[in-house]
């Protein structure tokens, strides 16, 4: 495990390299308070180090409704495995309060957030196109049902049975994550909960290691059987003596994965993405990429895919490496001149 100050430390030099006055909105979005599941300040680079290359007034845009999410992340994280279950139930009863009141108490907890949240969505409501429902957002619809999800599967007793319940669960999770942040429409709205969705499987494939220390495992157990495997052989480390989970890993990688990585690429080429998405596609496919060529090299050890992926994610974001600023800086470039 990374130390959470080695990470910032890290980040800070990183980020400094060039943009000194952003370091905040990465550091931001990973500061850890209490045991959560892990030290996130690397994770969260990993995922949004692009949201330095926005211009201000759309990064501030896309880093609210970022600090959303990792709020309702961190607070769920924090009710499983620590307990305190208290402050997430708070949170999703004052949103709850609020949307049916219209106001929350000055006293109460996430007051700013859930404000923000309630008067950004109220606004897209009055003002949608009148061949529209005037009561529904389908951000504040992808926003619920995110909340709901994170409650569903923020458990000790969660077993996923079967691919079709796997399959629910990214598209719950991932797929309605990704249809909260801004800049979509009725046509994207869809292409956006299919790339989350798969952002959730490489999201699982990247933390297996860590997730099966909390006794976690997201492979489903029909899939499991099928390669002579259970998810007790993930939790005790004797998975890689079992012949089923090379075949197991490669039905993931080979089978499952690339009709879904698909559909997120066409969906990254549609001209009618604002730039923001189109960078946030393009660094999301290189990071898939990534986890897999690691995951290969290390020939699906996960314990040690660890400590070879968050040392390249390190190397990537060292100031004097070649690659700190690797495939995006020509995104920016084309972006910019096609605005």
């Amino acid at each position: 495990m990374i130390e959470l100050s080695s990470c910032r430390e890290l980040l800070v030099t990183a980020l400094s390299g060039f943009r000194p006055k952003l370091q905040h909105l990465i550091l931001g979005f990973g500061s850890s308070h209490g045991h959560a599941i892990s030290d996130d300040a690397l994770k969260d680079a990993d995922n949004a180090a692009w949201l330095v290359y926005l211009t201000p007034e759309i990064r501030a845009v896309w880093s609210t409704r970022i600090h959303w999410i990792r709020t309702v992340d961190r607070l769920a994280e924090q009710a499983w495995l620590n307990g305190r279950r208290q402050e997430f139930e708070q949170f999703r009863h004052s949103w709850q309060h609020l949307k049916m009141t219209g106001d929350l108490p000055i006293e109460a907890p996430y007051r700013q957030e859930l404000g923000q949240m309630f008067h950004l969505w109220q606004a897209e409501i009055d003002t949608a196109p009148c061949d529209r429902d005037p009561c529904h957002s389908f951000a504040l619809s992808a926003w619920e049902r995110y909340l709901e999800a994170v409650t569903t599967y923020h458990r000790d007793d969660l077993v996923i049975a079967t691919m079709t319940d796997y399959d629910r669960l990214i598209d719950r999770l991932g797929g309605s994550l990704f249809q909260v942040f801004p800049d979509l429409n009725v046509e994207l709205a869809a292409g956006a909960r299919a790339f989350g969705a798969l952002d959730q499987c490489y999201n699982h494939l990247r933390d297996l290691d860590e997730d099966t220390q909390h006794r976690l495992c997201y492979f489903p157990q029909r899939v499991l059987q099928r390669f002579g495997l259970s998810a007790e052989d993930f939790y005790q480390r004797t998975v890689f003596e079992r012949s089923g989970y090379i075949d197991l890993m490669h039905y993931w990688l080979s089978d499952y994965l690339p009709p879904r990585k698909a559909i997120a690429q066409q969906f990254a080429q549609r001209l009618d993405l604002s730039p923001a998405w189109r960078l946030l596609c393009d660094w999301s496919l290189d990071r898939y990429q990534r986890i897999e060529t690691c995951l290969r090299h290390c020939n699906y050890n996960y314990v040690d895919f660890t400590q070879q992926y968050w040392a390249d994610v390190r190397q990537q974001l060292h100031p004097h490496s070649r690659s700190s600023v690797h495939h995006i800086s020509a995104w920016t470039r084309l972006t910019r001149n096609s605005a």
